[in-house]
């Protein structure tokens, strides 16, 4: 996807405790699958309108990209999370 300030980014979706971040983590299957559960209720149940902290009382919210804002493919809409694994310039 291309970003705002000319860049290119890679991403790939994975299974939240698929995740590269996490193997470094010599976690059980058990404690895996509890935190993918998990992970799955929140994306399940949690609408993406609402809010979920108290505003801040103080300073100024960031603006994000809007190409970083991306669909899940289909299948991939509980549980799944994007990585990014690259940016560049073309």
């Amino acid at each position: 996807m291309k970003l705002t300030d000319g860049s290119v980014v890679t991403y790939y979706w994975y299974r939240f405790v698929d995740q590269p971040s996490f193997q470094q983590y010599n976690w059980s299957k058990a404690k895996k699958e509890k935190l993918q559960a998990f992970v799955e209720q929140i994306h399940a149940k949690w609408p993406i309108d609402r809010d979920y902290m108290a505003p801040p009382t103080m300073g100024e919210l960031v603006e994000l990209d809007p190409a970083l804002l991306v669909t899940p493919p289909k299948g991939m809409e509980v549980g799944y999370v994007p990585i990014v694994t690259k940016q560049g310039i073309e």
